[in-house]
């Protein structure tokens, strides 16, 4: 298996992680922190947990599932098909995926998170 093996076993492996933590978020309550929060927050800093997870949970799982499918259209053209045009479909799904991710992440933390104050106090 070369690099680019490597690398989509770790993107499928990422997305599966991102279907399992909106999974447990959705139906046990836990917020996986190192998906949903940022370093220096934590569930605490939650403002309405229920409304974080239900605002989370459908693009966090979208993106999850995007990002499976990219790596299994990877990994198929690069052992079988070796396509350019799947390559670059692949790539594109990726980045929608992660533009999803992202946007969903920081809009999510400025409405539920309660930000602390990143200044020290004197």
């Amino acid at each position: 298996m070369g690099m680019g093996g490597m690398i989509d076993f770790l993107f499928l492996a990422s997305g599966i992680y991102l279907i399992y933590s909106a999974v447990m978020a959705k139906h046990k309550g836990n917020i996986a922190a190192n998906v949903m929060l940022s370093k220096n927050a934590n569930e605490n800093d939650v403002k309405d947990k229920v409304g974080f997870i239900d605002y989370m949970y459908k693009k966090i799982l979208l993106a999850g599932v995007m990002i499976i499918l990219a790596s299994v259209i990877h990994l198929v053209n690069d052992y079988y098909i070796h396509s350019i045009q799947l390559t670059w479909i692949g790539i594109a799904v990726i980045l929608l995926a992660l533009a999803i991710y992202s946007f969903t992440f920081m809009r999510g933390r400025k409405i539920y998170v309660n930000q602390r104050n990143s200044q020290k106090k004197s």
